[in-house]
């Protein structure tokens, strides 16, 4: 089978899966454009502005203690940075749950960790 039939049959099962009907007459082109627009809209859904605002404040914050820190090289410092970053991470990863529209269902396997209560 060549690559662009397995292509077209990855797309045709993709299709079916998520809902989109692949079985009317239109191009290749057309349906992966219908997925596009749908997946862009519901994207655009999604509200992360909050912590967009707290992870630039952090970032900034974390560039300064950087900053502080190679200036006054001291293991208080240190931790202070190091407890920054990790929370940028930390809204990071919880941006990308809302992104990715992430439930705690899906997230069940988790349930046990420490990570998992920050997400939500």
């Amino acid at each position: 089978m060549n690559i662009v039939q397995k292509w077209r049959d990855a797309l045709g099962e993709a299709a079916n899966h998520s809902g989109w009907d692949c079985s009317i007459n239109r191009t290749e082109a057309e349906l992966v454009e219908e997925i596009a627009m749908d997946v862009l809209q519901k994207l655009n859904s999604v509200y992360v502005g909050d912590l967009d605002h707290q992870i630039i404040k952090l970032e900034k914050l974390a560039q300064l203690q950087l900053q502080y820190y190679k200036s006054i090289d001291t293991y208080e410092n240190q931790v202070s940075h190091e407890a920054t970053v990790q929370r940028i991470t930390e809204l990071k990863m919880k941006r990308s749950v809302r992104m990715l529209r992430l439930t705690r269902e899906m997230l069940s396997y988790m349930e046990d960790s420490e990570a998992y209560e920050k997400l939500f």
